[in-house]
């Protein structure tokens, strides 16, 4: 609830939440330090009604030391120049205390002191150790200046000032102590936490700057490797048609399999830049989504057989012969889901199920950024249930972080490189699309309740069904292991 009520301040006061740490923590001191001014303000007039026995200047003076205190708290929608917010701040205060001061002629006393206090502070948050050290100097001068308005009066309501001289002179020494001591304590820690925001502030431009460039150089990586990379895949292709001994058939079938996966990890690295540099587009081309689940899970299903897992595909029968959409990307988040479940699957089974909702073009809220208006839509359903390990509760949420795996130990079983879910991920957001994530733990060895279930929900338009001829279509392949 607090940090509810917090952002919507915020938002209100235009503070972004991602901006610059020290502005942010300066205009947080702002309208919380305003913020409790006007607090103890109420309190404090309601006080004084009890006291006074009714309304007295004193009460307009703090209605309007409210109202402009809330007038300034308002002005962090217009700019952030803090050292005004400080600067008001610090005469409202010097302004209450001489109102409370000099009217009686009450000289030096101990309600002063809170003042000051809170003024170095305010200062200290706000606007720096500059703004600390001015306002402290004129506390100082405040305090013996009204020490020398006490010292010049006969007589005062409160105190005979020719018997009580040396005690008035004695508050002025002590409250003056006290504010060069808070002033150096507060001017000490304002520096060191001004510097560490504004060291932070350039440690993290230095951060981003360098992961752009990391960015860019893998960019560049991926692309430079793609290419010796496509020609070994080519050649091995081409030596496996030849006549080979069992033995050499192997080994390249060995090459042939590791460059696919060489490929697919790059690929992973290309897409995984693109998004980080907002360089993907999306497609509308009309495509046949059975020829594209086929062409993806043919890898799949021969590593998954090779172990012994069971792999089933079910297609829905209402699927439309035509989407419009991106094949590519939407085979890539596919393949990279079927691989983190081929991965995570040493027995049982792993199933892909496509299920799909049409919906009137007429009813539909959230389109596809390229959906032409007039077509209807597929509400679609892509999940990858498998019966692994399991995924615990607390790793869970950061399975799409960056390099990153569910077992994140160095000697952990599997490899990888921890982008797969991470460019899913990125690939669902540009389209559109949502990915959840269920899991369960094994709880004992051959638990058959546990496993993940990985849910792709996007809604495509439906293509032309004559345009089906002009698509390459391909049956799905026997899920018979060879």
């Amino acid at each position: 609830m607090i940090a509810q009520l917090t952002q919507r301040i915020e938002a209100w006061l235009r503070i972004d939440p991602n901006g610059p740490t020290s502005e942010v923590m300066r205009a947080r001191a702002v309208y919380l330090i305003g913020g409790a001014f006007i607090l103890t303000q109420v309190i404090n007039m309601i006080s004084m009604r009890y006291s006074y026995g009714g309304f007295t200047l004193d009460h307009v003076i703090s209605v309007v030391a409210c109202l402009l205190v809330f007038a300034t708290i308002n002005m962090l929608r217009l700019h952030k120049t803090f050292w005004i917010y400080a600067l008001i701040f610090s005469t409202l205060i010097i302004a209450g205390t001489f109102a409370s001061a000099l009217p009686d002629k009450t000289g030096i006393n101990s309600a002063l002191l809170p003042f000051f206090v809170l003024g170095i502070i305010t200062n200290g948050f706000v606007a720096g150790l500059r703004s600390t050290v001015v306002f402290s100097v004129f506390a100082l001068a405040s305090v013996w200046f009204l020490f020398w308005i006490s010292s010049n009066y006969a007589h005062t309501p409160l105190f005979d000032v020719e018997k009580f001289a040396d005690r008035n002179f004695q508050r002025a020494v002590q409250t003056s102590l006290a504010i060069v001591m808070i002033a150096l304590v507060a001017g000490v820690f304002s520096h060191h936490m001004h510097a560490a925001f504004a060291q932070l502030e350039t440690d993290i431009e230095t951060a981003e700057a360098a992961d752009r460039d990391k960015t860019l150089f893998l960019t560049t990586m991926s692309h430079e490797l793609t290419t010796p990379l496509n020609g070994i895949i080519s050649l091995s292709d081409v030596l496996s048609e030849d006549h080979l001994t069992p033995d050499q058939r192997e080994m390249v079938g060995l090459i042939n399999r590791s460059g696919a996966d060489l490929q697919g990890i790059i690929r992973n690295v290309l897409t995984y830049s693109q998004i980080e540099q907002d360089r993907i587009a999306i497609d509308a081309a009309p495509f046949d989504l059975a020829a594209v689940i086929a062409r993806t899970i043919r890898p799949h299903m021969r590593i998954a057989f090779a172990k012994g897992v069971q792999f089933d595909v079910q297609l829905a029968n209402n699927v439309p012969p035509v989407l419009l959409g991106d094949a590519a990307r939407l085979a890539q988040i596919v393949d990279a889901l079927l691989s983190n479940a081929v991965k995570f699957t040493e027995r049982g089974s792993i199933q892909l199920s496509v299920m799909c909702r049409t919906v009137d073009a007429a009813a539909r809220s959230d389109v596809s950024p390229n959906a032409p208006d007039a077509l209807p839509l597929a509400s679609l359903v892509i999940a990858v249930r498998d019966t692994g390990a399991g995924i615990p509760d607390d790793q869970l949420l950061r399975i799409y972080d960056r390099f990153r795996q569910g077992d994140g130990s160095i000697t952990r079983k599997h490899g990888g490189t921890g982008l797969g879910l991470t460019v899913a991920q990125g690939l669902s957001q540009i389209m559109g699309a949502q990915l959840a994530a269920q899991s369960r733990v094994a709880t004992t060895p051959g638990d058959t309740g546990a496993g993940s279930i990985f849910t792709l929900a996007l809604t495509l338009p439906i293509g032309d069904p004559e345009a089906k001829s002009a698509i390459s279509a391909e049956p799905l392949p026997s899920l018979q292991a060879a």
